[in-house]
């Protein structure tokens, strides 16, 4: 995964992307630099939520491929002498 982002350089691009779909389906929302205080710590909020989200899909990811990686390789089988 690369560097994260600072929380609210990762907010203000999260909401102006999603600020540019509500427009393009007829909704307006403020831009960034309008926003209230309140508003701006609810934007921060978000990009924390899907900061999150992103480090346990890369953990669940590395868990996944380290299994995979275990199943695959082969395994050794001692033989017992025959008595």
């Amino acid at each position: 995964m690369t560097t994260p982002m600072p929380p609210l350089t990762l907010a203000r691009h999260y909401y102006e992307t999603r600020r540019e779909v509500l427009g393009a389906a007829g909704l307006r929302t403020r831009p960034w630099f309008r926003l209230t205080d309140d508003e701006r710590a609810v934007a921060v909020a978000e990009a924390s939520l899907i900061t999150e989200a992103l480090h346990r899909a890369e953990k669940e990811r590395q868990m996944l491929q380290d299994l995979a990686g275990t199943l695959s390789a082969p395994r050794r089988v001692r033989l017992l002498p025959l008595v």
